[in-house]
């Protein structure tokens, strides 16, 4: 008995929430029906300005956003050739230092300054 009296209680207030959403749509269509049609062709024209205005700003956007994109690409790709020159000259100061060349004369050799030699030197040192 107690389900049936909750159901019906329930199916009440379903249907009071219904009621007062019709209500409120037919509020809604009322106040449509009383605006203007030159209002809603300026409120249209508006939109779709805006509509517009958006879509160029979107490909400006996207413009923009594969520029950035190549700039990375070729600045990973220097990025990555610097990586394989350092790692070069580095090689080539270890084996003139092992033949026994002094700091001057692989600096000379190398192109590098004579502290850029010293550091390159002492932090091979210094990892084993």
């Amino acid at each position: 008995m107690a389900d049936v009296t909750i159901f019906f209680l329930f199916q009440a207030i379903f249907d009071l929430i219904l009621l007062l959403l019709l209500f409120l749509l037919y509020l809604q269509l009322r106040r449509v029906g009383q605006i203007p049609i030159d209002e809603v062709e300026k409120r249209l024209k508006a939109a779709n300005e805006l509509c517009e205005k958006l879509s160029e700003n979107l490909a400006q956007k996207k413009e923009l956003s594969e520029k950035i994109i190549t700039a990375l690409e070729t600045g990973a790709n220097a990025w990555e050739s610097t990586r394989k020159d350092a790692k070069d000259i580095k090689n080539r100061v270890y084996e003139l230092a092992r033949k026994g060349f002094d700091i001057s004369e692989i600096a000379k050799k190398t192109g590098l300054q004579e502290g850029e030699v010293n550091l390159i030197l002492a932090v091979k040192k210094r990892k084993g």
